[in-house]
């Protein structure tokens, strides 16, 4: 048996039910599971979310996600996890599990993949598959430290080494699954940089039609033909895309980080960040991205703790400059 899943909170219930729509087109008879980092909201619907099942997370692993829910802001605990998952579809008897992030819509079938998983254990998508250039971000140094391999996708078959690899695995983002690159770590993606060093059967699939995302753009030109898309010619059609960091209120901007391109000096990939953010649209995203999200660190509680800290650095600040001149007056006589 065969699974795809992805993880995210209400409020990126657009991107997931675009991924669903999208994946089981292509994929009728691959089970499709939404699984969903946060409480049941009384005004959604989550039998329309185009998935085969729905799980809740917390409910999976009530200590687990207790024990982290104040450690990591959303989106890393979203990939904290993903191991535990990967695991509890592997005791559920299915032989081969697919992970795809939320932001990302299918639009071909996986060919490419399921043929590799005959006789590979593990299938990772590169960042990038040539180099970049020397100017703009991100560049294939900038790469380098988020990982070689995006996470965003992630094949494995239920075997023995995986499952040993992926007990590992989770251990590690447990502890160190923080967006922290000053000190090495970046989500769960760091990580399967060791996965073609720790087991043999490792496949890296180099196909340009995988994973094409804003970082590796320099290499792939977006070809439109009715309601599919190809990869620098019509022999290479774009499997998934993935719109990490894409909003669409920031037009022309495709990433906030992303200094090269963007919807205005890239005509060819106008039609299909179009196509997405219909899909979203249709797919209520301006209601379900208002929805608060019930797990994980705040950025208003971080923002409080950074404004609370700096006037305390202001009042300290203050407080020494009176002393000294205190001190001053004093040795002077006054």
């Amino acid at each position: 048996m065969k699974l795809a899943f992805t993880i995210c909170a209400n409020n990126y219930l657009a991107h997931a039910k675009t991924l669903a729509v999208s994946f089981k087109k292509h994929h009728p008879d691959v089970t499709f599971c939404i699984a969903i980092l946060d409480e049941p909201n009384a005004s959604i619907n989550y039998e329309s979310l185009g998935a085969d099942t729905i799980l809740w997370v917390h409910k999976l692993f009530p200590e687990l996600v207790a024990g982290i829910k104040d450690t990591y802001n959303i989106a890393e605990i979203c990939t904290v996890v993903k191991p535990k998952l990967f695991t509890h579809f592997f005791n559920n008897s299915y032989n081969t599990v697919l992970y795809i992030d939320p932001d990302i819509k299918v639009f071909s079938t996986f060919t490419h993949v399921f043929d590799a998983l005959k006789e590979n254990e593990m299938v990772l998508t590169p960042h990038i598959c040539s180099p970049t250039g020397e100017i703009g971000h991100p560049q294939d140094k900038d790469l380098m430290r988020t990982g070689i391999y995006n996470l965003g996708f992630l094949a494995v078959n239920n075997t023995e080494p995986i499952k040993s690899f992926i007990k590992w695995w989770d251990k590690r983002v447990q502890a160190y699954g923080f967006h922290d690159l000053k000190n090495g770590y970046f989500y769960d993606q760091i990580w399967l940089g060791y996965a073609p060093a720790f087991l043999d059967k490792v496949y890296v699939l180099r196909h340009l039609g995988y994973n094409v995302a804003n970082w590796n753009l320099h290499e792939r030109k977006i070809i439109s033909s009715g309601e599919k898309y190809y990869v620098n010619d019509k022999t290479t059609p774009v499997a998934f895309f993935h719109y990490s960091h894409y909003k669409m209120e920031n037009f022309p901007s495709i990433a906030v980080y992303n200094q090269n391109f963007d919807l205005e000096n890239r005509e060819d990939i106008v039609p299909i960040f179009m196509d997405y953010k219909n899909s979203l649209l249709q797919n209520d995203y301006e209601k379900l991205k208002e929805i608060p999200y019930k797990f994980g660190k705040r950025k208003v509680e971080a923002s409080q703790n950074s404004k609370e800290l700096r006037a305390n650095k202001g009042r300290i600040y203050k407080s020494f400059q009176l002393l000294k001149k205190s001190l001053r007056m004093a040795l002077k006589g006054y």
